[in-house]
């Protein structure tokens, strides 16, 4: 039997699968709310970030898995002339060079293969603090290659390590602000057809930063990226809080935030969980 229609205080028929509709709406921003608070967070609030290797014996395998061949920092590149004389440390005491350009510097204009496995680093990661305050991971290996005209970075491989590197820097944007998410929105870099960010508000130029944990979950299409870093609960317990970021990709745009998808949103894993790596 139908439900008969109901009407409002304004004289306006409601129909429950408008209500519906709204509700799934309203639920979707707040999974995209809460999953840009744990980004926002960790430079605003800054987290207390232990060593997961603490909590999982002294003779566990390290987080990081580095290809020897490439491990030789950024020494290449001219940093006198393209960055200010020092670089500065971000709220987790990691080293971020700060560009004359706005933009970034771009570290390579060449992708790596896409044989490597899915736990292996990009090559020569270096965070940089673009538009001021955002401190974003830069590769030579998976990009990024270029910029759309307003700045935002693009040419991420499409590779498990150019998926992530591209899932840090679109989602980096989406919890910097609104100014910000138009700039993400103008380049076409993140697919909203629910219309989920009209949901978000944040200040404009919000300062973020790449959370320092990274979990790949890597299909040449779609990919789930999952950040994390390790925080102290109220009741005492040490978790990984976790963001999930589907990308998916698109022949001539690269990879782009799926704020649509299913896999959206944030939750807490314990600091055994595996797969993890830790990459800038």
């Amino acid at each position: 039997m139908t439900e008969p229609h109901t009407t409002g205080p304004t004289g306006k028929t409601n129909t429950p699968s408008l209500e519906g509709a709204e509700n799934e709406r309203a639920s979707a921003a707040t999974k995209l709310t809460i999953g840009l608070a744990a980004v926002a967070v960790i430079v605003v609030v800054g987290l207390v970030v232990s060593i997961v290797m603490l909590f999982r014996g002294d003779d566990a395998e390290p987080l990081v898995s580095l290809d020897p061949a490439t491990d030789n920092g950024t020494t290449a590149q001219d940093k006198d002339s393209l960055f200010e004389q020092d670089p500065v440390f971000d709220r987790l005491n990691r080293v971020v060079y700060v560009p004359l350009d706005p933009h970034g510097v771009i570290l390579s204009d060449t992708l790596a293969s896409t044989n490597r496995p899915v736990e292996q680093a990009p090559s020569d990661v270096m965070l940089q603090r673009i538009h001021g305050n955002m401190d974003l991971p830069f590769s030579t290996s998976d990009g990024p290659t270029g910029f759309t005209d307003n700045g935002v970075a693009t040419g991420f491989s499409r590779t498990p390590q150019g998926a992530a590197l591209a899932a840090a820097h679109y989602f980096g944007y989406l919890a910097a602000g609104n100014n910000r998410v138009e700039m993400l929105t103008e380049a076409g870099q993140v697919s909203d057809p629910t219309g989920q960010l009209s949901g978000v508000k944040l200040p404009d130029n919000t300062p973020t930063g790449a959370m320092p944990m990274v979990h790949v979950s890597f299909h040449p299409d779609l990919t789930l990226v999952k950040f994390g870093a390790t925080v102290e609960r109220t009741n005492g317990a040490i978790e990984i809080r976790v963001s999930k970021i589907p990308v998916v990709w698109r022949e001539g745009t690269g990879w782009v935030v799926q704020l649509d998808s299913t896999a959206l949103g944030g939750e807490f894993e314990p600091v055994s969980s595996e797969g993890w790596q830790q990459w800038w």
